[in-house]
């Protein structure tokens, strides 16, 4: 109940700080500690784009602090027509990608306070300081960027169904990540979240050292009881079960 209610003090609570432009980069800024993990070399130009637009929306909508999470630490690779979706500014729903990214960067930032990295609620609001405060942030969400990483892969031509998933998969992974309950055994927690054209039901592995989650899911079905199922999965990692 207590990261519901902060969770959504988080996602009411937090506007845009500035309208200035974004620098994003074609190669993203990783630490070397984590660069083994996640790799974006199979980012395609489109993916990069659709990136950078929904990053400078975070900036100019949102806050900075908003803006870095997704730059740093969300990675997607996804089709065209996912894409339009997802980026479609008059489809501000569940299915849309900045109304999403509240909710994935809402459970990051519960991640990183509940792992001693720092809170950073209270740099992203206090009271005017925001612009000051952010090379605290940037520090913070560097260490968090090398134990905490996500990608989004949903290769497959996006129905309405596929549409909603590609954001509800993530949504549900995030929603473990920020519970109190959750913590990684390993220390770090990289996920690559796909959606399958070939997939009947959820499934959960979990690399021989703990640190890397694939979770697949059914692109075209809905699969019963998926949260319940993404839970299950994670559970053997966490360090506090």
């Amino acid at each position: 109940m207590k990261n519901v209610l902060l969770l959504m003090t988080l996602l009411g609570g937090v506007t845009g700080a500035s309208a200035q432009a974004v620098k994003t980069s074609s190669a993203q800024t990783t630490p070397k500690a984590a660069a083994a993990v996640v790799s974006t070399a199979s980012e395609s130009d489109a993916d990069k784009a659709g990136k950078a637009q929904l990053v400078e929306r975070l900036m100019t909508e949102k806050s900075y602090l908003y803006s870095q999470i997704i730059d740093k630490c969300f990675y997607f690779r996804m089709s065209p027509t996912c894409w339009a979706t997802f980026s479609d500014p008059a489809n501000d729903t569940k299915s849309a990608g900045f109304d999403a990214a509240g909710y994935l960067v809402g459970s990051a930032i519960l991640f990183a306070k509940k792992e001693g990295l720092g809170d950073l609620t209270l740099l992203n609001g206090s009271g005017g300081q925001e612009k000051g405060n952010r090379p605290q942030m940037d520090e913070i969400v560097a260490k968090l960027r090398q134990k905490f990483s996500m990608t989004v892969e949903a290769p497959i031509n996006c129905t309405k169904k596929a549409s909603d998933f590609v954001t509800r998969y993530p949504y549900e992974v995030m929603k473990v990540v920020g519970e109190d309950t959750w913590s990684p055994k390993s220390g770090e927690a990289h996920f690559t979240v796909v959606l399958s054209p070939t997939a009947k039901d959820m499934s959960v592995k979990i690399s021989p050292d703990g640190k890397r989650f694939t979770v697949s899911g059914p692109a075209l079905v809905e699969a019963y009881s998926t949260p319940n199922k993404i839970a299950a999965g994670m559970a053997p990692a966490n360090k506090n079960r």
